[in-house]
């Protein structure tokens, strides 16, 4: 059925000049068979929302919600997940433009009381059409944030951490690395302990060591108290180079600098080795050939003094990405380059043991 209506719409979108020509031939596309009609309901709703008839989406999708005939089939009642979802959103989206139409000047008392119930009344609505769709098990990310803004303006910040964390640990939801960033996000906001964020970003870690919030995560890591957490730190700033859109990103290099380093004073050269030895047969190549180190000495140099000082740590002071940075270095005649040219010459992990 759905093969046929998007061959149909395309044999006579050439005739179907406006939208209320298009808005009659899905109406009629209902009536070819019932099984169809929550599917064609949500398509012409999509495409009254993509021609700015927001007011007769939603008459359609209201419709559609409250339309049965017998017991749904189970492609039936996702579609009409995906109808209620839809509704909320723009019940979500009338509360907004409701609140913001209301001016802080407005002297007529009767008025502003009479918005007030209206706002009031359009929160209860989308809050409770949300409430119904996150039961049903997946992925409702773009439902969720709205539902979370609705809340966070209420001042209903346990309700939020309560959604958010059914969201997110719920098993019966599939792996959704965006739920975890969704809670961190919150419990960022609103000052949580380091120890709730760690926890976290544990989970999206395991998920996506790719991820942009890894760079935090390493940095908490790393100001925690606790022993294992500096030990993840070095883990985690490893992992994140592993990806190849973080390798020509300097703040991931500084990162795992800083965490070897780190590992390196308080002798915990073991740490840095239980990474290395699982790389150390493709970083070479991957980081520090002699192409990397020609080009980014010379086009990209922030970049070079940061993975210069990681491949002296990693593979001696001999390596020819280290020498290379040496050779920048005493161009830029710093005294943190001596500084970190000393600090290889004494701590690297080349060196004899």
């Amino acid at each position: 059925m759905c093969r046929l209506l998007k061959i149909v719409q395309h044999h006579v979108r050439g005739r179907l000049q406006s939208v209320d020509e298009l808005n009659l031939f899905h109406e009629r596309m209902k009536n070819i068979g019932v099984k169809n009609f929550l599917q064609i309901s949500l398509e012409q709703a999509f495409y009254l929302l993509c021609n700015g008839q927001i007011e007769d989406a939603s008459r359609v999708l209201m419709v559609a919600e409250s339309w049965r005939f017998g017991t749904f089939s189970a492609s039936q009642n996702k579609f009409f997940k995906l109808i209620q979802a839809y509704r909320a959103l723009l019940d979500y989206r009338a509360w907004l433009d409701k609140k913001a139409s209301v001016t802080e000047g407005d002297s007529d008392f009767a008025s502003h009381s009479s918005t007030a119930q209206e706002i009031f009344g359009l929160y209860k609505q989308a809050t409770t059409s949300f409430q119904e769709i996150l039961r049903f098990p997946g992925v409702w990310d773009p439902f969720v944030q709205c539902y979370v803004d609705l809340l966070e303006s209420s001042g209903e910040k346990h309700k939020v951490e309560e959604l958010l964390k059914e969201y997110a640990y719920n098993n019966k939801n599939p792996a959704n690395p965006n739920a975890h960033v969704y809670l961190y996000e919150f419990l960022k906001r609103n000052e949580a302990t380091s120890e709730k964020l760690i926890n976290v970003l544990k989970i999206l870690h395991s998920l996506v060591p790719s991820h942009r919030l890894m760079l935090e995560f390493s940095q908490l890591l790393a100001e925690s108290d606790c022993e294992k957490h500096h030990k993840l730190a070095v883990q985690v700033a490893f992992d994140l180079l592993d990806f190849s859109s973080w390798k020509k990103d300097v703040n991931a290099w500084k990162c795992l600098e800083r965490r070897l380093m780190n590992a390196l004073i308080r002798n915990h050269k073991a740490w840095v080795m239980d990474e290395w030895g699982s790389r150390k047969a493709w970083w070479p190549a991957y980081h520090f050939s002699k192409c990397h180190a020609r080009e980014e000495c010379e086009h990209n140099e922030p970049l070079a003094l940061r993975k210069g000082m990681v491949a002296g740590i990693l593979l001696g002071r001999a390596h020819h990405y280290f020498s290379a940075f040496c050779i920048l270095g005493s161009k830029i005649q710093t005294k943190s380059i001596q500084n970190m040219k000393t600090f290889v010459n004494t701590y690297s992990c080349a060196n004899p043991d």
